[in-house]
């Protein structure tokens, strides 16, 4: 990473965050020298205090929502195309209840995700979704990740009369590539990206932030450089990362390695997410994707009930003894995420 990538990766992340947290967390740690130092022994030391502290305390910061389970990419990282859940959209009146439940129990969420596993634009309300929120909860920040193929110039004019704290868009690729990483028209995917940030710049607006970001894989690997020139001056951020490999159950040609020595610590996202799909199941995280861990049901239970009920307490109990042998937990690659996570209060 070079020092003007450098640079406006430390502004994205003051103007996101309000603070420099968050360069510590997945940034410093990540992509300095300093990387050399997570999970060292003195590392170790610090952080299983900070876990054993922080983990007393049960309140989540992140509501992730699934607005919709389709999706119209076809990913080469992604098992979207095995899913066997029932593929729908969720409606205004389910959505409105799950988030005055969550929000009763939860007034810690400073965050909610409209995004699941699937293409949120898809959603022909979500536009209304997200007035909802402003409407009722005017501080919560909302973040969304598309793929922008659906973002026409109609899309775009609605989503920017809206509060939005950030938007991310995920391209994974350049011209030569973006076909075969994601299925779609790489043409007309840029046109519409292009076109929501100079829309934003005519209207004078800072906000949504905009994120642009590539999984890298060996499929890709050589567009690093190609892809950081062509979006830097264009985007807040542009962010280059590892893919998943969803708790195992995806084949990943992966080409970079977790950049500091693998240790797999408690997960902070079963404390600080609650993540709920489309059918109002809240599940163990984001990487189930097919909701087999259900914990409960927002739509017929409070929230509290589930977040703090017996089935997740015992698995968090059981991470924070070093046991990852629950289903899911068991085959996820999380020592990326579980190294760094603990730092976000």
């Amino acid at each position: 990473m070079n020092l003007k990538h450098l640079i406006k990766e430390a502004k994205y992340y003051k103007k996101l965050d309000g603070n420099l947290r968050r360069i510590g967390i997945k940034f410093i740690l990540a992509k300095t020298p300093l990387k050399k130092w997570v999970n060292s022994t003195s590392y170790i030391l610090i952080y299983k205090k900070r876990i054993k502290k922080l983990s007393k305390k049960i309140r989540p910061k992140f509501l992730q929502i699934e607005n919709t389970n389709i999706c119209n990419a076809r990913c080469i990282m992604c098992p979207h195309t095995s899913m066997k859940r029932k593929q729908k959209i969720m409606d205004q009146k389910k959505f409105e209840k799950t988030i005055k439940r969550v929000l009763k129990d939860y007034p810690s969420i400073k965050t909610i995700i409209i995004t699941g596993f699937g293409e949120p634009l898809i959603d022909k309300e979500i536009v209304k979704k997200i007035k909802f929120i402003n409407r009722l909860y005017p501080k919560l920040q909302i973040d969304i990740y598309t793929n922008a193929s659906l973002l026409d110039k109609k899309i775009a004019e609605e989503l920017l009369k809206t509060k939005l704290h950030k938007i991310n868009f995920s391209i994974n690729g350049t011209k030569k590539t973006y076909k075969k990483m994601m299925g779609l028209n790489y043409n007309k995917t840029v046109k519409n990206v292009l076109n929501f940030i100079k829309r934003r710049k005519e209207l004078k607006k800072k906000w949504p932030l905009v994120n642009i970001s590539l999984m890298i894989l060996k499929e890709n690997e050589k567009d690093v450089e190609e892809f950081q020139k062509f979006w830097i001056n264009k985007a807040d951020s542009v962010m280059i990362y590892p893919p998943s490999n969803w708790a195992g159950k995806q084949k990943i040609n992966f080409a970079v390695q977790t950049p500091f020595k693998i240790k797999r610590w408690a997960c902070n996202a079963l404390w600080q997410y609650i993540t709920i799909d489309v059918e109002g199941n809240l599940i163990m995280c984001c990487r189930d994707y097919e909701s087999k861990i259900k914990l409960g049901n927002i739509l017929n239970k409070n929230a509290k009930e589930i977040f703090e009920g017996k089935k997740i307490n015992d698995i968090r109990k059981r991470q924070l003894e070093g046991d990852f042998s629950m289903p899911i937990c068991n085959r996820c690659d999380n020592s990326f995420d579980s190294s760094l996570g603990w730092w976000v209060k």
